[in-house]
């Protein structure tokens, strides 16, 4: 009853919300209806508009509660007047009818129109005009004060909005009553809705004249009708319009007298008629139709404003704007430690977001709040590091004291609510532990029969763990938005003090992959260039049974040659960037091998040593200028198959040289206890690998980067403020050693990551992504996850109270609760497979209800994908159409359950290799310690296995006999259980043979196109070449034109860019493969384009975004755009590829014929359009088709029977062309078919 009661009463308060909103909406639409008349007042100076602005700030009464959500009704019905004007314009050119200058900008615009609503419709969410202070008097009222400016400014400018005015008027009001931080960034949504608010109200006007000049044509009609048949029904016409009482309006007063002026006799008296009704209302003809010819031309004038502000919206950088006009932004530079005007845009606005939430959730003003942290930054003792940084008491530890302080000064002592800046760690672990004990509950109500309760209750806590852990870390995930870490601005360059290098520990295999290496290196420099960035390989040789072996001289020799080649063809860089430090092997007693000393752990140990002492005796071999590495403050590590972005080096070193990143040292814990000396990026899949094998499509994370959002969450960093080391990042050296120093002994640590990143405290980067490969056989990928679950178990005494020391003894643990949470959890997600395995084993031999004992474990992989798809189908994104969304969510829910469902398929040999290496490791700890090192190298795995098809079913056979057996036992033991255990069965049965399909590249699909589909994309790619044939001409030197305008008139945009300029040497090479171009006229346009390429200004290098044509001459303004340069420069590249290839090519085309019927396919279709009814034409037409198919069928054979039948065909050309009258223009001269064909015929032929 009380549920019932709850429920019943959330209905009637969303009952009595609805009606409200829909009461709303009824009184305030028809408010902002009242006014129609275009956004036009006097027209004011820059000076002016500054004068005016503090008259409004005067002016204005604001209040700060939410106000009505008027602006998203008044949108859509603006969109819906400018769908039908658009309509009524179209309708009205469709009819031939003249159409105002005014009316054919909204036409010919339209779409940027369009382009805009969605836009507002975009950065508009419902309720967030609400936040905004709105006026509380005056036309205006109840609107946000930010959108009365924008129509004030776009009133007193008549459309027409610049940055200096815009900055100028907003500043002046500024002076007097401050914006918020939030009325700021609504700034450009709101000029955007001004704006389509304005042209709403002309097009209405413009619907309005055109309806008022419809109805005077159609009178004048009448009149003409009239007075041509029986002119004196003339007076009869005249009283009928004169009873329908028709608008006296200038637009249908200058129509029906432009149509009756000049003519006398039956239409003297409707003349007279109207001059004695315009007299009658107090106007005159001539005044009416001047004053439409004035709003026309002002309405013409308004609208092109108008359109032209909407572009410039596009374009205008908000972001200067709004920190120009933020009083805040001017406050928090003044940060006693000077950081804040270093930081990059990310950051700054980070801040003033912080400082706005606080603002209003106290309702103390912006500036207020920004004052209170200055305070506190100042009153904080210098010795106090990051605490006299104005951002640690905004974004950092001091932010709740800030929120207390500004609470003293609130009305009421009004608290903002800030999340915590940490979560406790038992508020994380409390949700964890009741869903695993309710799923374990769930599972034994199930019917646990004669399975104990106490190990059914220890698996079922250990497998239900994983799933609420799961489930807990996606609904953080979706609660908690990701904080970015604060960075340095670091776009002009590293400074000298954070010079940072770049370190690749390897191991040289081969030549082959010593190429691989040094090519890699290569491109990671090129991606970051900075004169404070130097790579390195870190390098061993491979393990061996001796000291040397025959092929270690060679394969250093050849790696101290790429990197010397990498120095000298980068010598301009001012000093070495390229470095090789190897190292020699050394012998292992517990290893019983010749191997690098503590392999990847070891080389950045030695590397460190270099950086901070300039001690390189750890390297047998070193190339480049080891003295310039001594005092380099950071170090980047990746493994060899990782990728380093454009400007992510940069990007990681501005995130940790800032202040509050820094790390602070405790001598007593003996860790990194503040900041962060190492940071982790988040890591995906790159794009070459997930297109190689399924099974690395269906497991590897999205490939590729996004330009939108690359920020990610994870659960560590958003709710402790701290990440987990996964060996690619980048770390303070000083705090990396001394956290470190003293503390990992030798011959113990195979995943020494995660135990660094505990130690020096680690931190993820998160809106930093590298790229790695992921392992293409699903027999690699369980190697590695073998060794890193050895390696987890080997950080076992890392849990206990004390831990060893190098060499021998034992020191108090030193690790956090957190750090030991993490090491625990890797050891318990490594005896999860184990557990479900168990159970699904024993609840098919002792449960009452097999089958819902099996769906109760089988929910640990297929709940998540499920629960996820509910959340992404109820999400349904604003600009995202509902059928494509829900397409999407069914595709990646597929994929999900796929990917879980071969996790279950694969599961009993999960089980076995997680037991394996647990037991494995335990035993080497504790009896042999040997061999905990053990460790080969991903590629070398990837190298081993090659193409070997059944890699898997090796090593997965234990896990099919297993399979096997414990059917026997089920068919046995509990035959009612058999039907339910059968399916899992066999699938771990043939796991392998799955695995190893899933391992092999998908089939590449080829599409079959018929004939007719052929014969169409042909004609169409013919059509297309024309293009290029008739306008990359001498006139405009060989440079293609922007576009082409055909209808009404033609216009050709002789202006240029470089990704037309690339498109258009393709296009000869894609001419020639179609059969269109032959050889030598490749090779001449190709050669006369580049000749023009030869006479343009550059700007280092760089050709400009824009050239005439005609003149040659940069257009304004002159600028560099990288995605066109970066089109041409891979357009140059197939260029030179497809060049080469046409050495050896044949003089005529191959496909030189088919080319001709593409072209004869157009010629036809221009006949049927154009000539259909000519008899000699289509007769010769017919009789060439005929001879080019029989050509097309029967190929001549040798180089006397191809001139034949060319010059046949091109005889008939002729004939065709002789019956074709010739173009009227030389524009359609340009693409005259016949003529282009009979050319095609002759080239073909010479």
């Amino acid at each position: 009853m009380p549920h019932f009661r709850r429920l019943f009463g959330r209905w009637l308060r969303l009952r009595r919300l609805v009606r409200w909103r829909w009461r709303e909406r009824q009184a305030s639409v028809p408010a902002i209806e009242a006014t129609e008349v275009p956004l036009r007042a006097a027209l004011y100076s820059v000076e002016q508009m500054e004068v005016y602005g503090r008259a409004l700030a005067r002016q204005h009464r604001v209040r700060m509660r939410p106000g009505a959500e008027r602006l998203l009704d008044r949108l859509q019905a603006n969109e819906r007047v400018l769908e039908d004007a658009n309509t009524l314009l179209s309708n009205v050119v469709r009819e031939q009818r003249p159409v105002t200058p005014a009316g054919e900008w909204l036409l010919d615009n339209y779409y940027l129109i369009e382009e805009q609503i969605q836009t507002a419709r975009r950065h508009l969410p419902r309720g967030y005009s609400r936040q905004l202070p709105s006026l509380v008097a005056g036309p205006s009222a109840g609107l946000p004060r930010v959108y009365e400016l924008s129509m004030q400014a776009i009133a007193h400018g008549d459309g027409r909005i610049d940055g200096d005015t815009l900055g100028r008027f907003i500043a002046s009001y500024q002076s007097l009553a401050p914006l918020s931080l939030g009325e700021l960034w609504a700034v450009p949504i709101m000029l955007r809705l001004a704006l389509l608010e304005n042209l709403r109200r002309m097009a209405a006007r413009v619907m309005r004249d055109g309806t008022d000049r419809g109805l005077a044509a159609q009178w004048a009609d009448n009149l003409n009708r009239a007075a041509s048949d029986t002119p004196t029904d003339v007076v009869l016409v005249v009283a009928d319009m004169a009873r329908s009482e028709p608008p006296l309006t200038g637009a249908f007063i200058a129509e029906l007298t432009r149509s009756l002026q000049g003519r006398g006799g039956a239409w003297a008296m409707p003349v007279a008629w109207l001059e004695q009704w315009a007299a009658a209302a107090g106007q005159r003809i001539d005044e009416l139709v001047a004053a439409e010819g004035q709003q026309q031309a002002a309405d013409q004038v308004s609208i092109g404003n108008s359109i032209g502000s909407l572009r410039f919206l596009s374009t205008m950088d908000w972001r200067t704007f709004v920190e120009d006009m933020s009083v805040v932004e001017q406050r928090l530079r003044e940060d006693p430690m000077a950081v804040y005007p270093q930081m990059d845009f990310g950051t700054r606005d980070a801040y003033r977001h912080v400082v706005e939430k606080i603002a209003r959730g106290s309702r103390v003003a912006e500036e207020r709040v920004a004052t209170i942290a200055l305070d506190l930054a100042r009153a904080a003792e210098p010795l106090d590091g990051p605490r006299t940084h104005v951002g640690y008491w905004l974004v950092g530890e001091g932010v709740d004291a800030t929120v207390d302080a500004v609470a003293e000064a609130a009305p009421r002592h009004r608290k903002a609510r800030l999340r915590a800046h940490r979560v406790p760690l038992a508020l994380y672990l409390l949700p964890i532990a009741l869903l695993a004990v309710v799923a374990t509950a769930g599972l034994l109500a199930s019917g646990s029969g004669a399975v104990p309760v106490w190990l059914a209750a220890l698996f079922g806590l250990l497998v239900f763990s994983e799933l609420g852990i799961v489930l807990v870390n996606w609904t953080a995930t979706v609660l908690v938005t990701p904080r970015p870490l604060p960075k340095l601005d670091f776009s002009e360059g590293i400074p000298v003090a954070c010079s940072t290098v770049v370190a690749v520990p390897s191991m040289l295999s081969s030549i082959d992959g010593i190429d691989v290496l040094t090519e890699a290196l290569e491109v990671r420099f090129l991606a970051n260039r900075d004169p404070q960035l130097r790579f390195v390989l870190l390098t061993d040789f491979l393990d061996a049974a001796a000291a040397e072996t025959p092929t270690d001289d060679t394969l250093l020799a050849h790696a101290v040659e790429r990197i010397e080649e990498l120095n000298s063809r980068y010598a301009a860089e001012r000093g070495d960037r390229f470095y090789l430090l190897h190292r020699p092997r050394q012998w292992n007693p517990g290893e019983g091998v010749w191997m690098g000393l503590e392999r990847k752990r070891g080389k950045l140990a030695a590397l460190n040593a270099l950086l901070r002492q300039g001690d390189a005796t750890a390297f047998m071999r070193t190339v480049g200028d080891t003295a310039a590495l001594v005092g380099v403050r950071y170090v980047i590590t990746l493994d060899s198959d990782t990728q380093l972005p454009r400007d992510a080096a940069r990007a990681f070193v501005a995130t940790l040289a800032h202040p509050l990143n820094r790390p602070r040292f405790d001598p007593a814990l003996q860790r990194v206890v503040e900041g962060y000396g190492i940071l982790q990026p988040s890591v995906g899949t790159s794009l070459g690998t997930r297109r190689t094998s399924r099974f690395a499509r269906m497991f590897g994370s999205e490939p590729g980067i996004d330009p939108y959002s690359r920020m990610v969450s994870d659960v560590y960093q958003d709710l402790f403020d701290e990440g987990s080391f996964v060996g690619k990042g980048i770390y303070d050296v000083e705090a990396f050693e001394h956290a470190l120093e003293g503390r990992l002994p030798e011959n113990r640590i195979l995943s020494h990551d995660l135990l660094e990143g505990c130690y020096a405290r680690a931190g993820l980067v998160s809106d930093v992504r590298l790229y790695e490969d992921y392992p293409e056989r699903y027999a690699a990928d369980a190697k590695r996850r073998a060794r890193w679950i050895r390696g987890d178990w080997q950080l076992l005494p890392w849990l206990m109270p004390w831990t060893p020391r190098p060499g021998s003894g034992w020191e108090r643990n030193r690790l956090s609760l957190l750090s030991r949470g993490k090491l625990l959890d890797n050891l318990r997600r490594s005896l999860v497979p184990i557990a479900a395995l168990a159970l699904l084993v024993a609840g098919w031999l002792y449960a009452e209800n097999p089958a819902a004992w099996t769906a109760w474990v089988l929910a640990l992989w297929f709940a998540p994908p499920l629960i996820g798809m509910l959340r992404d189908a109820l999400s349904v994104p604003d600009d995202t159409p509902l059928e494509a969304h829900y397409i999407m969510v069914g595709r990646g829910t597929l994929q999900s359950l796929l990917r879980a469902a071969t996790q279950v398929a694969c599961l009993p040999y999960e089980a076995l290799l997680a037991g394996g290496a647990v037991l494995r490791t335990l035993w080497r700890m504790t009896v042999t310690r040997r061999h905990l090192l053990q460790w080969n190298p991903s590629s070398e795995v990837e190298r081993r296995l090659g193409s070997d098809r059944g890699a898997e079913w090796r090593v997965m056979a234990p896990a099919s006999v297993l399979a096997v057996a414990l059917a026997a036992v089920v068919a046995s033991v509990a035959p009612h259980a058999l039907p339910v255990a059968l399916p899992l069965l066999l699938a771990w049965t043939f796991a392998p043979a799955l695995m190893a399909w899933l391992g092999r590249p998908p089939a590449a699909s080829v599409a079959e196109l018929s004939v007719t589909q052929r014969a169409f994309l042909g004609r169409l790619a013919r059509r297309t070449w024309s293009f290029f044939q008739a306008w990359v001409r001498e006139q405009d030197h060989w440079l293609p034109p922007d576009n082409i305008q055909e209808h009404p008139t033609l216009v050709v945009a002789r202006r240029t860019s470089p990704t037309n300029i690339g498109l258009s040497l393709l296009a000869n090479l894609s001419a020639w493969d179609f059969g269109w171009l032959q050889l030598g006229a490749v090779a001449e346009r190709t050669a006369l384009t580049f000749d023009t390429l030869d006479q343009l200004p550059r700007h280092r290098g760089h050709f400009l975004n824009w050239y005439d044509t005609e003149t040659l001459a940069p257009l304004q303004p002159r600028y560099v755009s990288t995605v066109d340069s970066g089109n041409l420069a891979g357009h140059l590249l197939t260029l030179r590829q497809g060049l080469l290839a046409l050495v050896d090519a044949p003089v005529l085309a191959p496909h030189t014929f088919d080319g001709l019927a593409d072209t004869l396919g157009v010629l036809e279709e221009e006949r049927q359009r154009h000539r259909p009814a000519d008899a000699l034409l289509g007769e010769a037409l017919n009789h060439l088709r005929q001879r080019l198919a029989a050509t097309r069928t029967d190929q001549p054979r040798g180089t006397a029977q191809l001139l034949a039948r060319l010059q046949e065909l091109a005889g008939l050309a002729d004939a065709v062309l002789a019956q074709w009258p010739g173009p009227e223009s030389p524009e359609e001269g340009a693409l005259h078919w016949p003529a282009l064909f009979a050319a095609e015929c002759h080239a073909a032929h010479a």
